[in-house]
């Protein structure tokens, strides 16, 4: 009895097993890239991952997880609560966008330019099957006929290539949802007013190296000093007064409170000279620079003519307001009545 028909069922299940096999590899590889599209693996905690979903409501394109506003920290400590609650992502979500007006999502809706790269693991489910099904139906059409294992080699190969593709075109995707770490893109120094001095100090301890921080510390040191908080803004105007990457206005701005600090703080008369010769090297026209140099070496010094040559420079400036040009009038006849300094 002949062995051809069995050989013949052998080698028609054996293909059957092959295109099991091949088609359960493919839907493996499906679902593996949809868990790659649709979890975000660099923000596997669950505040921060709901945090990058919303976008600040006061902020430009910026997502509460990022926005140093006090908003934004006031929603992120809202979505840990609920967390910590046990309520799941949606519901969370939900409640933030009914509650505080402007935030809405940022995630990429299945539309438009992204819904291709939505749709990508079933179209490539598809057509891993489509070429399986051809291959297998034509195995010498058109073409020499391959060897047994290059029939089976050269349609995996193939799907593995355009998986592949996929993969790279969804981690593009992901990288840039994720955007810049360390918070560096919310730093906004034009914006501050709303922003709490605990999140300024977060914000400036986090990104310390980057050179727009140097706005930020100017901004907080200028608060400590409003409020006559010398040993706190000291640390801040020092940081910008040495900061390879501060503006000439910036390092300007630093060493003249710097030099106020050091007169009005400890009645360090040289060190306050030296720094407002510092700024005044940087800027000789800066007005703020002659105006407190003349106020120390009046007060401090006792150096009357230097003082008076300084505030008769200061009223040749044209864009002196008015206020300031009577100011600096005053004082003038003072100094040269020989009154004390107030």
């Amino acid at each position: 009895m002949s062995d051809g028909p069995h050989r013949n069922l052998e080698r028609s299940m054996s293909e059957r097993l092959r295109n099991v096999v091949t088609v359960t590899v493919v839907a493996v590889m499906a679902v593996t890239l949809v868990t790659l599209v649709v979890t975000d693996r660099s923000q596997p905690d669950r505040v921060q991952s709901i945090g990058q979903r919303i976008k600040c409501p006061v902020c430009q394109g910026e997502s509460i997880a990022n926005s140093p506003s006090a908003m934004a920290r006031d929603m992120m400590d809202v979505v840990a609560e609920k967390v910590a609650a046990g309520e799941t992502d949606d519901a969370i979500i939900d409640e933030l966008l009914g509650s505080f007006s402007g935030a809405v999502l940022l995630d990429p809706p299945a539309a438009g330019s992204t819904l291709v790269l939505w749709l990508a693991p079933a179209i490539a489910l598809m057509l891993g099957v489509v070429v399986i099904v051809w291959w297998r139906k034509h195995p010498t059409e058109h073409r020499p006929s391959p060897r047994p294992r290059a029939r089976r080699i050269v349609p995996i190969a193939l799907l593995a290539v355009a998986f592949g593709t996929i993969v790279v075109v969804a981690g593009s995707f992901l990288q840039d949802r994720a955007g810049p770490a360390s918070g560096v893109a919310a730093i906004d120094t034009e914006n501050l007013d709303d922003v709490s001095n605990e999140t300024m100090k977060a914000v400036i301890a986090a990104n310390a190296g980057h050179p727009e921080v140097d706005g930020m510390r100017l901004a907080l040191a200028q608060r400590y000093f409003d409020a006559n908080d010398y040993r706190l803004a000291f640390p801040h105007y020092l940081a910008v007064a040495q900061s390879p990457d501060a503006t000439d206005t910036q390092a300007v701005t630093a060493l003249v409170r710097l030099g106020w600090m050091a007169w009005d703080g400890n009645a360090e008369v040289e060190t306050a000279l030296e720094l407002f010769d510092e700024a005044l090297a940087i800027d000789e026209g800066s007005v703020t620079a002659r105006y407190l140099k003349a106020q120390v070496l009046w007060c401090g010094a006792g150096d009357l003519d230097e003082a008076e040559t300084l505030m008769q420079d200061i009223l040749i400036d044209p864009d002196l307001p008015v206020d300031s040009r009577e100011q600096v009038r005053r004082e003038i006849e003072a100094i040269r009545a020989g009154t004390a300094c107030k």
